[in-house]
């Protein structure tokens, strides 16, 4: 497959990094000379300085040949017009564009473009701070089988109750039906076995049936109530932080958002009906978090553009008695640095937007894709096929590659969390954990043996 990946910022350069993994022909395009000599030097894929929306650049960047166009600039504007050429100069099958704005999201402009896939970053990550929001001490939450499945990440905490015990263990004392899918430990992603161990310190993905997995991590954190925060308070009122307070508001929360511009303060108090808009000056910052009794408030999310802001205001919040943290960051290599700072939650509009490309990338075989920290594991949502191996017999005869786990499996409307003796079936909607490692491997086998027709 040959795709074009036109930026080379965070997104871009971060599907190039996964899709050449996975053995795919790979052009990154950029006008900037510092990204473009970054890409080369750490990615094996081919590189082309100039502007993405150029119809000679699209051309020698092989447009004739291209089964997809990726578009990820910092433009909406450049991104449609790549699209655009693509669809006029080139009959290129998908085309994929990550827009910002919100007018153009809902505009009619995109069906004349004839985009197969948009991406809005600021919308991905609110759905995924939904998610999050309502399950105390939850670090991550990614669905499956639309809502009925999820993966709950966690950390052992010190005097938790899954301090020390083994996978095993843990399957004896709930055999009513979770797993654990993954274990992140000392910067590495481990697809676990029935021997493994936790330890304090490890972030741990839970794996279940919804409603079941719920009841069960509820005495694990406590007893602590599920459901949204009442005490909220946002700083930031970009897109990111306007479209989560709009989206609290419509869940009957009336969060405070801080904002340092003064026309955006405008903008947002004319735009928000329940919400406290309070524009920050730039100093002082404990005076002001102390004034609005950030004590008190059950969550503080700092989602600005910049990063280490972030996690600096975040990490003061906590200092200051919020309960729980959370903040917005950009670049993917720092979400392991943030954790390790003490921030509670860490979101990454950019790996958000990384995991709906490449699902669907891979769409017909692969319904989900879930990256797990540092890139080195995946969750995977698959149908499985009469003639996939998956249904051959039962998991324990099963020759999947090494560090492959079915997680579980959706049949009709019964979730199975699989043992050695389950069979899946043709149709069944299946859950999968790999490690990078074996990504290439398992891809193979869902696209060779899961075509069908």
């Amino acid at each position: 497959m040959s795709i074009i990946v036109i930026g080379a910022g965070e997104v871009g350069y971060n599907v190039a990094k996964k899709l050449s993994l996975e053995g795919k022909e790979i052009v990154v395009v950029d006008r900037d000379e510092d990204r473009i000599r970054r890409v080369s030097e750490t990615l094996d894929v081919h590189t082309l300085l100039g502007n993405g929306s150029n119809l000679s650049v699209m051309k020698e960047a092989g447009i004739d040949k291209a089964d997809m166009i990726i578009a990820v600039t910092n433009s909406d504007e450049v991104n449609m017009t790549c699209c655009l050429v693509a669809a006029t100069q080139a009959i290129v099958p998908v085309k994929i564009a990550r827009l910002r704005d919100r007018e153009y999201l809902d505009s009619k402009l995109l069906e004349k473009l004839d985009i197969d896939l948009v991406i809005n970053p600021d919308s991905e990550t609110v759905e995924h701070l939904l998610r999050i929001l309502p399950i105390p001490g939850a670090r991550d939450v990614v669905e499956f089988a639309s809502g009925r499945i999820l993966a709950v990440g966690m950390f052992v905490e010190e005097g938790s109750p899954l301090l020390g015990r083994t996978l095993e263990e843990l399957g004896s004392a709930y055999p009513e039906g979770i797993i654990v899918a993954a274990i992140y430990r000392d910067g590495s992603v481990i697809v676990p076995r029935g021997r493994d161990k936790l330890l304090q310190g490890d972030l741990v993905y839970f794996l279940g049936e919804r409603e079941l997995l719920l009841r069960i991590l509820s005495p694990l954190l406590g007893g602590t109530k599920m459901g949204l925060p009442s005490r909220v308070m946002i700083l930031g009122g970009g897109n990111l932080g306007y479209l989560l307070a709009h989206s609290l508001e419509s869940r009957g929360i009336s969060p405070k958002i801080v904002e340092t511009d003064p026309e955006r303060c405008e903008f947002l108090a004319a735009r928000l009906r329940k919400s406290v808009v309070l524009k920050w000056d730039v100093e002082p910052y404990e005076e002001l978090m102390r004034e609005q009794n950030i004590r008190d408030m059950d969550v503080f999310l700092a989602l600005t553009e910049d990063e280490e802001k972030n996690i600096l205001f975040a990490l003061l919040a906590k200092t200051m008695g919020a309960k729980r943290v959370v903040s917005a960051v950009h670049r993917i290599s720092l979400i392991p640095m943030a954790y390790r700072t003490g921030v509670d939650v860490v979101v990454s509009p950019s790996l958000l937007a990384v995991n709906k490309i490449l699902q669907y990338v891979r769409k017909g075989k692969v319904l989900n894709v879930a990256v797990l920290p540092e890139e080195q594991a995946e969750m995977i949502e698959t149908v499985a096929m009469e003639t996939s191996d998956l249904v051959k017999g039962p998991l324990r005869d099963l020759d999947l590659p090494r560090g492959v786990l079915v997680g579980a499996i959706l049949r009709g409307d019964q979730v199975i969390i699989p043992r050695g003796d389950t069979q899946i079936l043709p149709g069944d909607k299946v859950t999968l954990v790999t490690s990078s490692y074996s990504l290439r491997q398992l891809e193979k086998l869902l696209m060779v043996k899961l075509e069908y027709w």
